[in-house]
């Protein structure tokens, strides 16, 4: 193409990459070579003499039987590349473009990239490394990420003085109300193709048809039309042969019962049939079937509209005879709707794949095959083959070895954003598609990809331009009273937000401008966030990204609430402010409350975990080596110590092993002891016995620096704790838990003590208000703004690097105390947490439509309580037990490994 040279835009924050060499099977070493000289000799690729920054993968990926195709993998470079907003069109201004046409043509471009030349300063990221040595494309090359936007803003350019024309990357789509019209706009077009030096596929052109299929829809003069296609497959159907085939399709029954009507009564006499030992298929049920499968057809024709804003689920399956598909959306509140079917028969060379190929085939094939609805979005693939998952994900992809045939597939699926779930067999809808599907289909086309000039990211947000602001604010009402309000000077009492800026507005060319920005009509808002917010900007940014380019009333706080609804945001974020300190009063006696807390293990000392036990008004410490967590070893230290103290009132603990099992409950009980736990992985309301664990980890390391017993050096700092005067109390507090003075290695001429138990509550009420106002502003302390009801994610608790802070996974608040939070999930699970390990995610809806953007809302979970039990003991029971299992935290780095390599 004449006077361009794409040149990329780098994010120089992102290091470069040298990725491995593949190794190209010997079968095909050969002729690679001639196709690598091919290329050069085209003037596509070039030598590369000095080693640059970015060498990407390059291998051969069996195509058939005896043909292969060179493969480039370019995601290194992606994530330096940055993307170029230009969006694709819209089904919705087709739409509204196409009006009146009755004519229809439809050109394919080939080979559509290439027609590009890559800048020089570009094409060093292109560089690749092959047998021959390194080459680097001089033409914009697939697979780049930003090879889309690029193509299709030099289509628009040259196209932009030609009416009738709908440009979709390497699809022209020329319509007219008459055949003179239509030839003309074709001869225009076609000028414009060859004053460009673009070639035209000519195989793939339509030309003069009354009825043309265009992204994945049918055109003719009345309009769109759902495709015949869409049920063609499932009326193919065979009847089923065992009961296992008939649970399969019933299974596909039951998903679209609650759009059947007398669906029970219909499908009574197949259930029958299911459910039974013996296989008895006779008229009746041949009747049902055909029945239920002609009611399925005509639910997906009523109900298969595609709509943008729902989550679209695509249920992949394979059999050893066909391929099954069925494509799926959900609305906000979860409905599914079954937008088409699709099957495909195996060839006889596809049925000796192994199984695990099959499913990977299934996949990919089903993903081409709904090309048209899946690119540029988020999707999820459903499939119950697990290794599609790992296949898909390409987790090998940059080691040195030859890539699979099912690798090649997964590279076929850069341009998609795919989300792979495992589903059990029996909730898998696409099933009876593979399985009861009867036909003769051509084999799966290895070298023809639909998408194979598709980016590896496709941007669902899109590129606003100011025609599609132009067409939305004339559609808008509010914003063409706002207009009409500036010409006449008078305001209606619905405007009375635009006229307060009324002195700041302005119509410049069918726009609304407030002070240089574009007042956004209503329809565009959402994606106006959308397009705002790519890159996950904070709320604020948000905002001066916005304010700088557009307007519209309440901007602010919608673009506040777009930010704190984001997904990616709210599990990458921070978390909710801490609540101010709660002090506790100190206990009117001594040895009322005790506080309990392990520490360690200790590794150089064979394991040992030191008990420490404090009392609340002396702040007199006791500390004991264990040889581990149990009950049993616990019970011992604290039967020796409660036989010579006495049994307190109140005992603190945290909720690890052995405090969260039934001896340690069982005991306190037994005893007349209060067991107060504090909330899960908040130490801080333990904190009377956790501020001394740095007083145990200096002795057991003056232990291992002078090769002592660690016993005599604990036990020797415990006592210069006990016999010093307190910070606080500003008495020993052995004096306080003794009521008398001990003697020690230092001359005692007093052994008189004084009554000082005012003077003790009032300097630990005084110190504890300090620290709470110290501590407070500190950590920016702040009332709790999580409330019952709120959804929140929770904080992770083992992290390695990728991983989101917050856990995706949403819980509903259920009861909050100071901080405090009972939360339950989906599944009615109850969980403990302070506030502060969580963070609060807002649910935002559309004013209008009150659909809720972006994200699926949680279900409200279903709690039950058991007889006599409370919210907090029920979720102290559930917490506890979960954290039974916790790995201690010396094994926990070898526990990670594990679940790296093996799954959890």
């Amino acid at each position: 193409m004449p006077g361009v040279k794409v040149r990329f835009s780098l994010d120089e924050s992102v290091p470069p990459e040298r990725n491995a060499y593949y190794n190209v099977p010997a079968a095909f070493r050969d002729a690679a070579r001639l196709r690598l000289q091919e290329m050069e000799n085209r003037g596509i690729i070039e030598k590369v003499t000095t080693a640059p920054n970015w060498i990407s993968g390059m291998s051969a990926v069996a195509k058939g039987k005896d043909d292969f195709r060179l493969v480039v993998n370019m995601k290194g470079p992606n994530k330096a590349i940055k993307r170029e907003y230009f969006r694709l069109p819209l089904i919705q201004e087709m739409k509204s473009k196409l009006s009146g046409a009755k004519v229809f043509t439809k050109l394919d471009l080939t080979s559509a990239f290439y027609h590009l030349e890559l800048a020089k300063e570009s094409r060093d990221l292109t560089t690749f490394l092959s047998e021959c040595g390194m080459y680097r494309f001089t033409r914009l090359m697939f697979g780049v990420n930003c090879a889309p936007e690029v193509f299709q803003r030099e289509m628009m350019r040259i196209f932009k003085e030609i009416c009738n024309v709908i440009i979709y990357i390497d699809d022209i789509l020329i319509y007219g109300e008459s055949l003179e019209e239509l030839h003309k706009t074709v001869s225009e077009v076609l000028r414009v193709l060859r004053a460009n030096n673009l070639t035209l596929n000519e195989a793939k052109c339509e030309f003069d048809k009354v009825r043309v299929k265009f992204l994945g829809h049918e055109l003719d003069e009345n309009g769109f039309h759902i495709d015949e296609a869409k049920i063609k497959h499932i009326n193919q159907f065979r009847q089923p042969k065992t009961s296992s085939e008939l649970r399969s399709f019933l299974g596909l029954a039951s998903f679209v019962s609650p759009y059947i009507q007398n669906f029970a009564e219909l499908t009574s006499s197949l259930w029958k049939v299911a459910t039974t030992k013996t296989w008895k298929w006779e008229a009746e049920q041949s009747a049902a079937f055909e029945a239920t499968k002609s009611r399925i057809a005509d639910c997906t024709l009523a109900l298969g509209y595609f709509c943008e804003s729902d989550r679209t689920v695509l249920y992949t399956d394979a059999s050893p005879v066909a391929l099954g598909a069925v494509l799926v959306q959900e609305n906000s509140e979860r409905t599914p709707r079954i937008i088409s079917f699709a099957s495909k028969a195996l060839t006889p060379a596809e049925r000796r794949y192994a199984q695990n190929q099959r499913e990977a085939l299934g996949a990919v094939w089903a993903v081409e095959y709904f090309s048209y609805y899946l690119l540029g979005r988020s999707f999820t693939l459903r499939t119950d083959a697990k290794g599609v998952a790992f296949i898909l994900n390409r987790s090998r992809e940059d080691s040195k070895r030859a890539l699979t045939r099912a690798d090649g597939w997964a590279l076929r699926l850069s341009p998609y954003r795919i989300t792979v779930e495992y589903v059990e067999g029996k909730f898998n809808i696409a099933d009876p598609s593979s399985r009861l599907y009867e036909g003769l289909d051509d084999p799966f086309d290895e070298s023809a990809n639909p998408w194979e000039i598709a980016a590896i990211e496709s941007s669902n947000a899109g590129f606003l331009t100011e025609d599609a602001i132009k067409i939305a604010t004339a559609q808008d009402p509010t914003l063409t009273k706002v207009m009409r309000a500036l010409e006449t000077g008078d305001w209606p009492k619905q405007l009375r937000r635009f006229q307060a800026v009324g002195d700041d507005l302005h119509v410049k060319n069918g726009l609304l401008i407030k002070t240089g920005c574009v007042v956004m009509p209503e329809s565009l808002r959402n994606q106006t966030l959308e397009v705002a917010h790519e890159g996950h900007p904070s709320s604020a940014k948000l905002k001066s990204i916005l304010r700088a380019r557009v307007w519209w009333p309440g901007m602010a706080k919608e673009a506040e609430d777009w930010a704190e609804s984001c997904a990616t945001c709210v599990t990458n974020g921070r978390p909710e402010k801490p609540t101010p300190m709660e002090r506790i009063a100190i206990p009117s006696a001594v040895w009322d409350t005790v506080a309990l807390d392990f520490n360690g293990p200790y590794l150089k000392f064979g394991g040992i975990y030191i008990l420490l036990l404090v009392d609340y008004r002396s702040r007199y410490l006791i500390a004991r080596g264990v040889k581990s967590t149990s009950f049993d070893c616990t019970k011992k230290v604290l039967d020796e110590i409660f036989d010579r103290e006495g049994f307190p009132k109140n005992i603190k603990s945290d909720n690890g092993p052995p405090f969260n099992g039934e001896d340690y409950k069982r005991y306190c009980t037994d005893h007349g002891i209060n067991a107060i736990f504090s909330t899960p992985l908040f130490p801080q309301q333990n904190g009377m016995v956790e501020c001394y664990m740095k007083l145990v980890n200096k002795a057991m390391a003056s232990a291992v620096a002078n090769q002592t017993n660690y016993m005599v050096e604990l036990q020797a700092a415990i006592k210069a704790h006990n016999s010093a005067q307190h910070a606080v109390t500003k008495v020993p507090p052995e004096e306080v838990m003794n009521g008398r003075k001990i003697r020690r290695g230092l001359p005692l001429l007093d052994s008189t003590v004084a009554r000082n138990d005012e003077l003790i509550e009032e300097r630990d009420q005084r110190a504890k208000q300090m620290a709470k106002h110290r501590e407070d502003n500190r950590r920016g302390a702040r009332e709790c703004r999580v409330m019952p009801g709120d959804t929140v994610v929770v904080e992770r608790q083992n992290r390695v690097k990728g991983d989101s802070r917050f856990d995706p996974t949403r819980y509903t608040v259920h009861k909050q105390s100071n901080g405090n939070l009972v939360l339950s999930d989906e599944k009615g699970k109850l969980l403990k947490r302070h506030v502060s390990l969580t963070r609060k995610v807002k649910v935002w809806r559309d004013p209008k439509s009150g659909s809720r953007l972006p994200g699926p809302m949680p279900q409200e979970p279903t709690v039950q309580l058991q007889p006599s039990e409370t919210l907090e003991e029920q979720a102290d029971v559930q917490t506890r037990s979960k954290r039974a299992t916790k790995v201690p935290a010396y094994l926990q780095d070898y526990v990670r490994l594990i679940e790296m390599e093996y799954g959890k």
